[in-house]
């Protein structure tokens, strides 16, 4: 009897010792200075840890995994605001973005967000509990209007100093209202896991941010600009305009009430 027994609680401790090493091989940590290779977890369902550099203002954030409402108050406080960019219009020179109110949504893989943080300047542990990766090698959506073609994209790796293609970001000591300027060769480019500007089209633009439009204001304002504009239903049909209900306007997902 004692032997079936001990037989027992070695089999119960295997057991435990596979479990306890699962939950490990389950953990996953980030980079968000240098950046992390996530093609090797791709599709893979893992506990993911980021420490992230945060300011009291406005940031930028792209990660490669989805974070609940949930998870990014417990990371970010209930009072913090997530938005992304809905529509752009051009005036000349000036380009204005609207960015719309989508923290209901949680944080969507590989999406480009402003970020409104209000405590103080500190390093934020981000935790998403049961995530897929999603690996994509250049995170980013194009908008465009009147002839000028604007990015909003993610750094997935430190991208040093100034490339071919102007960038522009936001300044740490400028971010309160999420002033856009162009990256010069004495800043240290763009860490992952944040998110810059490229845009095609004017030269020297001054750039405007518009927060918590309405999806359906955004797009109001983008018709009137460019009568380009791709509007899709859900099963990928196009439409003539955009209908009430869910659209997809130029690759976004737009509700209209």
């Amino acid at each position: 009897m004692k032997g079936i027994l001990k037989k027992m609680a070695i089999v119960a401790g295997c057991f435990a010792f596979s479990a306890a090493m699962m939950a490990q091989t389950k953990a996953l940590y980030l980079s968000s200075v240098e950046g992390t290779n996530v093609s090797q977890y791709d599709g893979q369902t893992r506990n993911v840890t980021l420490y992230r550099s945060v300011y009291n203002g406005w940031n930028t954030l792209c990660v490669p995994f989805n974070m609940t409402t949930e998870e990014l108050n417990t990371a970010f406080g209930a009072g913090c605001k997530l938005e992304t960019l809905s529509a752009i219009t051009r005036n000349g020179d000036v380009i204005d973005l609207y960015f719309t109110d989508v923290k209901s949504e949680g944080v969507k893989s590989n999406t480009p967000y402003l970020l409104h943080y209000t405590g103080e300047t500190k390093s934020v542990k981000m935790v998403a509990n049961e995530t897929t990766i999603e690996y994509d090698e250049a995170p980013g959506r194009t908008f465009s209007a009147n002839q000028v073609f604007v990015k909003f994209a993610g750094a997935t790796k430190h991208i040093q100093g100034v490339t071919d293609e102007p960038m522009f970001g936001i300044y740490v000591k400028d971010n309160a209202e999420a002033a856009f300027s162009q990256v010069t060769p004495e800043t240290s480019g763009f860490y992952a896991t944040r998110c810059y500007l490229t845009i095609d089209g004017v030269n020297a633009p001054t750039i405007k941010s518009h927060h918590g439009v309405e999806p359906a204001t955004a797009i109001s304002a983008l018709k009137a600009e460019n009568a380009s504009v791709e509007v899709f239903n859900l099963n990928g049909v196009r439409q003539n305009s955009i209908q009430k209900g869910m659209n997809v306007v130029n690759g976004q997902k737009v509700m209209v009430k």
